[in-house]
């Protein structure tokens, strides 16, 4: 029996590293080897060992340790599985999760070890140990999810601030000097940026594992959120001719369709700062490169979200 455990234990352990591997590199299958590993972990292999050990050197004094041995364990794992799969209220969980061991596991292995004579110390050292390691690496998923929100609200924040601005300036075309229609130059640069905007989604959407839903619930059900590759991969995979190079081409010609179309400088300088074509290029780097190389896939849905919504904006912005 001890044998098979030994097994059973082997496997898991490669189970969850392989998953952890896949997922660390975002390749496919990284989710389904994470959690049928903390699945086998948690209600095959450590309920048989707990068991197989209990009934070789337990007492009925220490059951209530084994208990609560294994419900700590299961409550630690799940919420870590739950922010590593980036589910619905992973970070509120993990937060809470996060003093369990030290309120309940803690105070019960003290008060049972403290009954039993010539206990050795070092195991409540390493005891000790092990639940500061699980409270370290738990607080550190944990701001690994504020700092995924951070970056979002960050995009978010400096797009909005842009247009706050240039909708309380008095620089904003209106009816009595603007034209009474969009000027066609207008619609059909605005025309020309959107499809390309729409054309970067699809191709993230296609790059995604997941077949069905629209492209935010794909990203999600994946768990691809924080990769910080996928989008550098399809957005920028060939330099020059790159979808990404494509789209700053767009933004820059409905920003220059709209100088043409008011002779507004004001306006234009305020395009190009809410579509963030104003340079902040200290490395030599691409627009395309410091828009989406090393960003989370969340952050560069959100910019290709924000430009959407702007370039509606500008474009409302010159009609009477």
């Amino acid at each position: 029996m001890k044998q098979k455990i030994y097994i059973l234990g082997l496997i898991t352990l490669l189970l969850i590293f392989a998953g952890v591997f896949l997922k660390i590199n975002h390749l496919a299958g990284a989710s389904v080897l994470i959690s049928t590993g903390i699945f086998i972990l948690l209600f095959v292999f450590l309920p048989l060992a707990l068991v197989n050990n209990y009934r070789k050197e337990g007492s009925r004094e220490s059951m209530l340790l084994y208990i609560i041995t294994w419900i700590t364990a299961v409550v630690v794992f799940s919420s870590m599985l739950f922010k590593i799969m980036h589910w619905p209220g992973a970070g509120l969980l993990l937060m809470l999760v996060l003093p369990f061991p030290f309120v309940v596991f803690l105070p019960v292995y003290l008060y049972v070890t403290s009954k039993i004579k010539n206990y050795n110390i070092y195991n409540t050292v390493f005891i000790l140990y092990l639940l500061v390691y699980l409270a370290v690496f738990s607080a550190l998923l944990a701001l690994n999810v504020s700092r995924l929100r951070i970056d979002q609200s960050m995009v978010l924040a400096k797009s909005y601030k842009a247009i706050t601005s240039f909708a309380k300036g008095d620089q904003i075309v209106t009816s009595e000097n603007a034209p009474a229609v969009t000027d066609p130059r207008i619609e059909e640069a605005a025309g020309q940026a959107l499809t390309s905007i729409e054309h970067c989604r699809d191709l993230i959407s296609k790059n995604l594992p997941s077949e069905e839903g629209n492209l935010h619930t794909k990203a999600v059900s994946t768990g691809l959120l924080d990769s910080r590759t996928l989008a550098a991969k399809v957005l920028l995979s060939d330099d020059e001719n790159s979808p990404a190079a494509d789209l700053e081409l767009q933004l820059r010609n409905f920003v220059k369709a709209l100088l043409d179309a008011t002779g507004d400088e004001s306006l234009a300088k305020h395009a190009n700062s809410i579509l963030f074509l104003t340079k902040e290029n200290n490395a030599a780097k691409t627009w395309g490169h410091l828009r989406f190389e090393s960003t989370y896939l969340s952050w560069a849905l959100i910019y290709l979200e924000s430009l959407e919504a702007n370039v509606y904006l500008l474009k409302q912005a010159v009609v009477s």
